[in-house]
């Protein structure tokens, strides 16, 4: 066996500790790295979840209010297909202009009622009114349940 110099002997042992020592600390830097990642995909997950019951919530808002706005169209819609058919008569407060003369017996003269371009207009009214309230309302609980930090 070949005899190895002490001085040698304890740079080789020096060396070898350092080498033990480098890869502890590489291996220790590992173990602190993967645990931060991991915390980090915790939060990253939770982030994730969090949005997407904000988004599932909008979704709802959406089409309760989409909704709301569907039916109010279908319940003017009837209203103007009444109107056009005679099942219904708009009441309002007026008076038969003067003049308007019947036979003996007969009533002086036809029911007041609005003329076809005033009825149109009396339902676009209708329907901007409830459009605009919907949406409104809709923006509120918007605001109110996705908006408040």
């Amino acid at each position: 066996m070949i005899a190895i110099p002490p001085q040698i002997q304890v740079i080789g042992a020096l060396a070898f500790a350092a080498g033990l020592v480098l890869v502890g600390w590489t291996a220790k830097g590992w173990y602190e790295g993967d645990r931060e990642l991991g915390a980090l995909k915790g939060e990253i997950k939770t982030a994730l979840a969090d949005d997407k019951a904000h988004k599932d919530a909008i979704a709802e808002l959406d089409a309760k209010y989409t909704q709301e706005l569907n039916d109010a169209q279908a319940e003017i819609d009837r209203l103007t297909d009444d109107l056009a058919a005679g099942r219904k008569r708009l009441r309002l407060n007026a008076v038969c202009e003067d003049g308007a003369t019947a036979a003996a017996g007969e009533p002086d003269a036809a029911a007041p009622r609005l003329n076809d371009s005033a009825e149109r207009d009396y339902l676009r009214l209708r329907e901007r009114i409830g459009t605009a309230t919907t949406q409104i309302l809709g923006l509120q609980e918007f605001i109110r349940t996705q908006c408040a930090g």
